[in-house]
Formats: structure tokens, C-alpha cells, sequence
């Protein structure tokens, strides 16, 4: 390709038609919210990680013990006298992949029985959404796939599926409680509630509800894509190699200087990019440059190769 053969004009047609693509979905009053059946024959195809949610559902009521912290969830991970919110989750998915067939542990969901290993796996993966709209420890924006703005603090409402997690302390320490949730449901002020099967808290497994304004509540990883965010310098996720590449077929980048991250060669490579296509100047890919280069098929074509 060209250089410059993109355009300010497709990128306002693009967000013109993007700014309609997410519909608003429809709840239940809290009153009437009831968990979800799940169908193994209607899943299986197309939501293949809601079986996980059935072997959670069927976990309900599991106590630890004799002592404290004893669990099946932990013996599985290895330490059978552990804190086990991340094990029992690790230990549902592999108990789903046996039980249906599925291929879920490492591509879906993480071997995850440490903070390190959870919300960062789905952050690699672009699969993590922050409750504040922003990356909890370096702040970058992001935005839901097809939108065309930011996203807001506790705007993101989550899928049943998703993993949600709690810093208790600070989030610049990361994690300290997950969960998975179940659905959501609309409270009679219209704010929303979010219900949840967790474990060990306090002692087993059981369900619980927090509202989606919870302070604590760190951040979702989504069983499938959902959202973008800014890429700036040095970051190294599955959409940075995908950046270079674009620069580099379109002359702004030469072969040598590709990376898997996001190097100080893109910053400059994509900031004369922004200025040949009337775009801020920043060397980042924001909203604008993110919607203007998904323009280019082998973009797009590179993305889907590198997602992990």
C-alpha cells in the first residue's frame, strides 16, 4: 500500500456509522433477576465458556475444610492450604474442558492461581476492561469495539462469563479477589447489580451481588474481545506487532525496526502517519488513528494472525 492513501473523510463516515453500533441491552429488575440455565447444545457452538459458568453453578455450597483454606480447588493448583478465589475459577474451567471437550484453560481463561497470571493474561490478550475506563497502573483510555468515545468510570457493564476482579488495598498492587459473573440485573434507581459466584468468601463456594459502582471492583477479563485501547510506547500486547507491521507496509517503518513491542520507532513512525492523515499528533494509537488504520484489510488480517 501507499502511504497516505487514507483519509480524514473515512474516518468520520467510519465513526459516523460507529457511533449507532452498540445497542443498549435490556435487564431485569433486580426483584425478578434469576441465574442463568445453561443449555450445554446452545452454547457449545458459540458461548463455549458459559459451560464454565454451569460447572460453577454446580459448585454452590462447596465449604473448605477441615481447615482453613483446605480445598479440592487448591489440591488441584497444587497447594491444597491456599486461598483459593483464583483456583476454584482455574479448576472449573479444567473440570469444564474434561467434562464437554472443550479447549478453554489458556486460550479463554488462564492456569491462574496468582494475581500475577490473571488480569494481566487478559490485559496480553487485549481482553481486559478496567471499571474506571482506564487501565488501572498506567492509565491508558479505552473504548468499546465499534464505539466512538471513551469509555467512563463504571460505564462497562459485564457479561455473564466475564472474570471480575477486587483490589481490596490499592490497584496500583493489582488484584486481590475474582469472581465469576452470573448476569446482571437493574436496580428500581436504575443502577445496576451485578451477581456473582465466588469462592472463599468467606469460607466456600456461593453467590453474592455487588453494585456496579463498587469502588473496589478493579477491573473485568472477557472470554472474547469487547474493547480497545490506547497503545502508546513500549507497550506489548497482541495488537502492538500489528501496529509496526501497518507501519512498516505503508513505508513509515523499515523491516529491521519490527518489533512485538510498541518501540520508539512506532511513536515516530506513527506521529508522521497522524500528520499525513490530519490527525492529532501524538504518537499514540487514540480512538481516531486506531478507527483510520482498521481501514486497511492487512491490518486487519495481521491482527486476527497475532491474537494469541
Amino acid at each position: 500500500m501507499k502511504r497516505g492513501i487514507l483519509t480524514a473523510f473515512f474516518l468520520m463516515a467510519f465513526l459516523a456509522v460507529s457511533a449507532c453500533a452498540c445497542e443498549a441491552e435490556e435487564y431485569v429488575p433486580t426483584a425478578e433477576w434469576e441465574p442463568p440455565v445453561i443449555n450445554e447444545e446452545e452454547v457449545s457452538a458459540s458461548e463455549p465458556w458459559l459451560l464454565v459458568l454451569k460447572t460453577a453453578q454446580e459448585e454452590i455450597g462447596y465449604v473448605e475444610g477441615p481447615h482453613e483454606d483446605e480445598t479440592k480447588y487448591g489440591e488441584y493448583m497444587g497447594d491444597r492450604l491456599t486461598a483459593w478465589c483464583a483456583e476454584f475459577l482455574t479448576w472449573c474451567v479444567n473440570e469444564t474442558d474434561e467434562r464437554y471437550g472443550t479447549r478453554l484453560m489458556d486460550d479463554v481463561y488462564p492456569y491462574y492461581g496468582h494475581p500475577k497470571k490473571g488480569a494481566p493474561w487478559f490485559i496480553q490478550r487485549e481482553r481486559f476492561i478496567s471499571s474506571t475506563g482506564k487501565l488501572p497502573t498506567t492509565g491508558e483510555k479505552m473504548w468499546m469495539i465499534g464505539g466512538d468515545r471513551y469509555l467512563k468510570n463504571k460505564e462497562y457493564i459485564p457479561h455473564a462469563g466475564d472474570y471480575m476482579w477486587f483490589a481490596w488495598y490499592t490497584p496500583k498492587k493489582g488484584t486481590d479477589h475474582v469472581a465469576l459473573v452470573e448476569g446482571v440485573s437493574v436496580e428500581p434507581d436504575g443502577s445496576y447489580l451485578v451477581h456473582v459466584i465466588e469462592g472463599n468468601n468467606p469460607d466456600r463456594v456461593q453467590r453474592n451481588t455487588y453494585p456496579l459502582t463498587y469502588k473496589l471492583i478493579y477491573g473485568y477479563g472477557t472470554p472474547v474481545r469487547r474493547a480497545n485501547r490506547v497503545i502508546r510506547t513500549w507497550n506489548r500486547t497482541d495488537d502492538c506487532k500489528a501496529v509496526m507491521q501497518f507501519l512498516y507496509q505503508n513505508g513509515y517503518l523499515k523491516e529491521k525496526d519490527l518489533s512485538e513491542q510498541f518501540t520508539d520507532k512506532g511513536f515516530t513512525a506513527l506521529k508522521k502517519f497522524q500528520k499525513e492523515n490530519g490527525l492529532k499528533i501524538s504518537g499514540k494509537v487514540d480512538i481516531e488513528t486506531r478507527t483510520l488504520i482498521e481501514h486497511d484489510p492487512d491490518f486487519r488480517e495481521n491482527l486476527a494472525r497475532n491474537q494469541r
